[in-house]
């Protein structure tokens, strides 16, 4: 796959102060890429440099090797952004999805095109007759979405498309998204507070907080919600039931981030006895990696829908014959856990 986006050196500045602070980061045409991290992280920053809304104070983006100084506008009109909140003319269905097609001068099969573009949505024909105050919050997040996917856009960009929305919408959402990517190898950035969503969909995911960038390949991020333990300690609980209690943690707040290096992440299949404590816990194989080094592979595995890594030696990885689905043990070392 072919490098799309090329920034360096990227930062971003609003009255005097630094949000964005990107050094290198690339992103490969035809895949779906998830950015993740809290509120205040840089996320809609970051996509609003990418969809050529903004330029950045300082730093280079380049898109399929052009400068974004020199990007002309029939190369704009090919990336595409759904806001968190999106706008949605006060006119109907049908005006709403037709409308980019139109100032495009492209109306050729045009009633064709809209009802298509419903249909990639899970709407059907009626709704092409409904005024746009008669929608449902995820209803208009997918006419929403219609809009952009009737343009076969080159790049679409979704920022936070699930909030708000019913667990019926967020998975026709996702259809709709794997529908684009298979039909017109659409790249696609999308940013969620979902993990469990994201996780199901992404090829790629890039970590940001307070502005930078957080290598998703080499350290795992915990997000809120938090509970406390009969000590004060914070403990996430997963969805299958398994919890893990960060120690020395009672003066951190229910909202924080914890950062847990792959190295802190020991993992076992086979002859597993001597590495049981009380804190052992148990995840599903999703992917085996070449790292860098020929000495380490990576091995991502979920627990309880989240999905985590670790690096383990070829040594290792001959004696355990780690592979997708293989159901392990997991023991994470939460004294080098760090709170960012």
């Amino acid at each position: 796959m072919s490098k799309l986006y090329e920034l360096r050196n990227v930062e971003q500045h609003y009255d005097g102060r630094k949000v964005l602070n990107i050094s290198n980061l690339s992103l490969e045409e035809g895949q779906i890429i998830g950015f993740f991290g809290p509120n205040g992280s840089g996320k809609s920053t970051l996509f609003s440099l990418l969809s050529f809304v903004n330029r950045p104070t300082f730093g280079t983006v380049e898109f399929n090797g052009i400068d974004n100084s020199k990007i002309d506008n029939e190369i704009k009109q090919s990336v595409v952004m759904v806001p968190q909140n999106p706008y949605l003319l006060k006119r109907t269905v049908f005006e709403n999805i037709a409308y980019g097609l139109k100032i495009r001068n492209r109306t050729v099969n045009l009633g064709e095109k809209v009802l298509e573009a419903l249909s990639l949505v899970g709407l059907d024909e009626s709704f092409s007759k409904r005024k746009w105050s008669q929608l449902s919050g995820g209803e208009a997040q997918r006419v929403a979405l219609a809009a952009r996917l009737i343009l076969h856009p080159k790049v679409l960009i979704l920022d936070e498309p699930t909030t708000g929305v019913d667990t019926n919408s967020a998975q026709l959402i996702k259809e709709a998204i794997l529908s684009a990517k298979q039909k017109w190898n659409t790249t696609i950035l999308i940013s969620s507070h979902d993990h469990n969503w994201l996780n199901n969909i992404c090829d790629k995911k890039v970590a940001l907080f307070q502005g930078n960038l957080v290598e998703s390949g080499s350290v795992n991020l915990l997000f809120a919600p938090w509970e406390k333990d009969e000590d004060g300690n914070l403990m996430k609980i997963f969805l299958d039931g398994q919890c893990l209690t960060i120690e020395n943690s009672k003066s951190k707040k229910r909202d924080s981030v914890v950062m847990i290096d792959s190295d802190a992440i020991t993992i076992c299949r086979n002859d597993c006895e001597d590495m049981f404590t009380k804190n052992t816990m148990i995840g599903v194989v999703s992917s085996i990696q070449q790292q860098h080094s020929i000495e380490f592979l990576l091995v991502e595995f979920t627990i309880g829908g989240i999905s985590f890594n670790c690096r383990v030696t070829r040594e290792t990885m001959q004696e355990q014959r780690f592979l997708p689905s293989d159901r392990i043990y997991v023991n994470i070392d939460t004294s080098k856990a760090c709170w960012i």
